[in-house]
């Protein structure tokens, strides 16, 4: 390693693996490749697919995002001295398929996540494969405990095992980590330690956790803690174990669940408000109804991106006045929408910038948050595939899953205060039970539970409970039920102040990084290197993903791991790497 500059990258999931790509694609433009070294750690083993994508986790678990827009570009072949690395297609040549010319009537599909797996690790490989040969990278399955920075600037790395010194900087991709127990939880927990009869599941993933526990029987009775996605891989990961799903309808996706085993009431969902995620449309013809214009697009993104407007907002109402005409003209141009022609476009605008601040609005273009979650389940069904008059609701969140990328193109790194930025952060969050919402086939699947009375909603909202010698019991308008099991399946939000894990907590302890809202995440400038809370450090710290919420939106899709950011962090990375060379008269 002597005469070599080292570069670690902490967490090789998909956005560390596409962050690297990029690193030795821009090193290789300038022959930059010699004499450095990148140290790659992945605790799980899972070199550029990470824990999330794990190739071997269970089938139940789906991707959110449909094959359709998975557009995961190809790398070109990479040159270098006297070695080439292959180039490697794009996710839609690798599935070997055209997904542009499906007829618009097709359903949408969504893989498992261990299919994804396959692709990003295939991918990785072909590329880190040279690298190793040539001893320019080094693969480490450990976990980085703690980060330090010397005298000299330099990054000093320990795990359990090792300590790693002189590195000269590094890059945090770390994804979702610990964040200190909720008190419901650690109350549970407690109150489930060294009881044989009762089992408490921290964590939703990874779901062979639970379905391989000897605690799961045909007997067991499992309350699951939340409502929203991972709710769902827990909901069909168990139901996947004791029967199986048949579709009864391919164009409705709509199915029936069997099991030979006897579990009415297994599965015991439940959240503070009940209320359900909205599917996504099924195909690219429902889901064009709400995509807005170029037009409308650029205006949007001119009047939300104005540095200004940013500087003089006192909260997010400037994104809600510049969304609500949008997401009024798209609903005045529904095939099928509430009370079309009885209401004129203000009174919709009206409505759409109060619902957004307020989403207990009662109005009745809104499907009521009072109504039983089954029927709101069944509701949104019939507005996702196209059969039932469309919501307001459920237009504005699909329209803000299309403003969503120009949403976080035009505020990340903004003008806006901490406050209002940590406001609208809030608003884009609120809108994720829509925008953020299942396929189809996913609620389908929960509603043929329900209807074979595997699992039970009565319990849904917000519910009271006794802990009792069998276990929880919930309590709602004088019925209660126990569950012998509990599942929780919220992820909490990057909150920096709250995360446990020892490499963050020693960073804020030792200022190299700082909070920016006590709800939010760490401070990075555009290229995605932290600001360190004393002005005299100027650690050689860089961060992408999850932890920079705060100073950036939108952080968790996948398609955000292979955007502009990583792109923008390789690129600054490899100068500093060039300048060095120069500096050290290497070249």
């Amino acid at each position: 390693m002597k005469n070599k500059r080292k570069l670690a990258i902490i967490g090789v999931g998909p956005r560390g693996g596409y962050a690297f790509e990029n690193l030795v694609v821009e090193l290789a433009k300038t022959d930059g490749l010699s004499q450095i070294h990148v140290m790659l750690f992945e605790e799980s083993g899972n070199f550029g697919n990470g824990k999330v994508y794990d190739i071997k986790q269970s089938k139940t678990n789906w991707i959110n995002i449909n094959e359709r827009i998975l557009h995961l570009d190809k790398r070109a072949e990479i040159i270098f001295s006297d070695t080439t690395i292959p180039s490697f297609p794009s996710y839609h040549e690798w599935r070997n398929k055209d997904f542009n010319n499906l007829t618009k009537d097709e359903a949408d599909t969504y893989p498992p996540r261990a299919k994804v797996g396959e692709y990003l690790e295939q991918r990785f490989q072909s590329l880190v494969s040279p690298l190793l040969s040539e001893q320019i990278v080094s693969l480490i399955k450990e976990r980085v405990q703690e980060v330090r920075v010397n005298d000299q600037n330099k990054i000093i790395l320990k795990t359990a095992t090792n300590i790693y010194e002189n590195i000269d900087e590094i890059l945090l991709t770390i994804g979702h980590q610990p964040t200190e127990t909720s008190k419901q939880i650690f109350e549970w927990d407690k109150f489930a330690a060294n009881k044989r009869n009762i089992s408490l599941f921290k964590s939703p993933y990874p779901v062979a956790a639970y379905l391989n526990s000897e605690s799961l029987t045909s007997k067991s009775r499992i309350g699951i803690r939340g409502f929203g996605l991972a709710m769902i891989d827990v909901a069909r990961g168990i139901a996947d174990r004791f029967g199986k799903f048949t579709t009864t309808n391919e164009k409705t996706k709509s199915c029936k669940y069997l099991t030979s085993y006897d579990i009415e009431g297994m599965l015991i969902p439940f959240s503070l408000d009940g209320l359900p995620p909205a599917p996504k449309p099924l195909n690219a013809e429902i889901d064009e109804w709400f995509k807005p214009n170029a037009e409308q697009i650029s205006d949007f993104e001119n009047k939300i991106g104005n540095r200004s407007t940013q500087r003089k907002a006192v909260s997010p109402r400037f994104l809600i006045n510049a969304f609500a005409p949008i997401a009024a003209e798209v609903y005045l141009g529904l095939p099928k929408s509430q009370l079309k022609g009885k209401m004129f476009f203000q009174e919709i605008e009206r409505t759409i910038k109060t619902w957004m601040r307020n989403q207990k609005q009662k109005h009745l273009t809104i499907i009521p948050t009072t109504q039983s979650t089954l029927k709101t389940m069944q509701d949104f069904v019939g507005m996702a595939i196209g059969e039932e008059t469309v919501s307001l609701d459920y237009c504005i969140g699909q329209v803000w899953r299309h403003c969503q990328p120009s949403i976080y193109e035009q505020l990340s790194y903004n003008e806006c205060s901490e406050e209002v930025f940590a406001e609208i952060i809030a608003l884009d969050e609120g809108t994720k039970r829509y925008s953020y919402g299942p396929p189809v086939e996913s609620i389908q699947q929960m509603i043929a539970l329900v209807k074979a009375g595997i699992m039970i909603l009565e319990m849904a909202n917000n519910p009271e409970f006794r802990l009792t010698d069998d276990g929880w019991c919930f309590q709602v308008n004088g019925k209660s039920m126990t569950v012998n099991m509990m599942i929780d399946s919220v992820l909490n939000p990057p909150k920096i102040e709250a995360v446990s894990s020892s490499i963050v907590k020693n960073m804020l302890t030792d200022d190299y990084i700082e909070s920016v809202h006590d709800k939010l995440g760490i401070l990075t400038d555009e290229n995605a290197y932290v600001i360190s809370r004393n002005v005299d450090i100027k650690p050689p710290i860089a961060l992408l993903g999850r932890l920079a919420k705060g100073t950036v939106i939108g952080v968790d899709a996948i398609l955000e791991c292979f955007g502009s950011r990583p792109q923008n962090w390789a690129t600054e990375a490899a100068k500093h790497h060039v300048a060095w060379l120069e500096s050290t008269s290497v070249v």
